[in-house]
This record gives C-alpha cells, sequence and structure tokens, in this order.
C-alpha cells in the first residue's frame, strides 16, 4: 500500500506568519492494470457453452438488456417481448434463463433480477468490473486434442 501526503499552508506574505497548515495522508491502493482483452462474441460463447441457435438469439437480447453493473431486469412482460421479437413461445425464454443460469453465464439475484457474469461480459469503468469479477470463479483448461473447458462458480 502506497500513501501520499498532501500539505496545504497558507502564508502572510507581508509578515511570514503561517496562518494555515494542513497535512492530509492519501493511502493509494495500486490497482492492477485492465487485462489485455480481445472482442468476444455471443456466437463464440454459445459455442463454448454448447447452446442452441435459439438459445444464443435470446441471449443476445438478454445481454443487450444489461445495465453498466451487468445486472438485467427479466420480469415476465420482458420474457414476452424477448419471445415475441424471435419468435418463439415465453416457456423457451424461461428454458433458456434457467439454462443460462445453470450453465454460470447468468446468476439469479431474484425478484425477475440477473446478473450476466462478468467473466465474459463486462460494461463500465475496469475498477468496477473487477470488483464484480470477484464473487465469480473461472478456470479454463485444454485437452491435448485442444477442446477447451471453461468452469464457471459463483463464490459465495
Amino acid at each position: 500500500m502506497s500513501k501520499v501526503e498532501q500539505r496545504q499552508q497558507i502564508i502572510d506574505n507581508n509578515t511570514g506568519e503561517l496562518l494555515y497548515d494542513k497535512t492530509n495522508v492519501i493511502d493509494i491502493n495500486k490497482m492492477p492494470d485492465e487485462p489485455a482483452y480481445i472482442k468476444f462474441y455471443i456466437d463464440d460463447l454459445s459455442g463454448l457453452k454448447g447452446l442452441t441457435a435459439g438459445e444464443t438469439q435470446i441471449l443476445l437480447y438478454v445481454a443487450a438488456s444489461a445495465d453498466y453493473k451487468g445486472m438485467i431486469a427479466l420480469p415476465t412482460g420482458i420474457k414476452s417481448r424477448i419471445a415475441k421479437s424471435i419468435g418463439c413461445s415465453d416457456g423457451a425464454v424461461n428454458n433458456a434463463v434457467n439454462l443460462f443460469c445453470k450453465k454460470q453465464i447468468l446468476s439469479k439475484e431474484g425478484g425477475g433480477l440477473y446478473e450476466l457474469n462478468p467473466d465474459y461480459f463486462a460494461r463500465g469503468k475496469w475498477r468496477e468490473i473487477r470488483e464484480r469479477r470477484k464473487e465469480f470463479y473461472t478456470k479454463i483448461t485444454y485437452k491435448p486434442n485442444g477442446e477447451r473447458i471453461v468452469k464457471t462458480d459463483i463464490v459465495e
């Protein structure tokens, strides 16, 4: 941990008298640099997670609804709009959202509120993204044949 000391003084130029003297010590926590990144497309994530074409379409609509903290409100009315937009049933959207939770693409916060896994989706300031990522654990391994295995768990 680093510290920076700031000192502010006011001196009377005529008399040389010290009128005000204040010192502030500020702790500076060095935050790690933002990691290198590349664009990662929904289709690629869908392929890694084994999603169908319909589930991929639903994920695209869901992810596009996220705020800067990765939160998504998915009450019944919003799920119905998604279903209507892509031409599927409300049940298909519900099943897809449940699958996304099972595959740790989303986590359910309660009351129709979900969070996108910040290891896959990031939007906003790096400091906030990094804090959100602390709640998820992701492990990526490669088999000798090149197959990539992604395992994500929610840290409780």
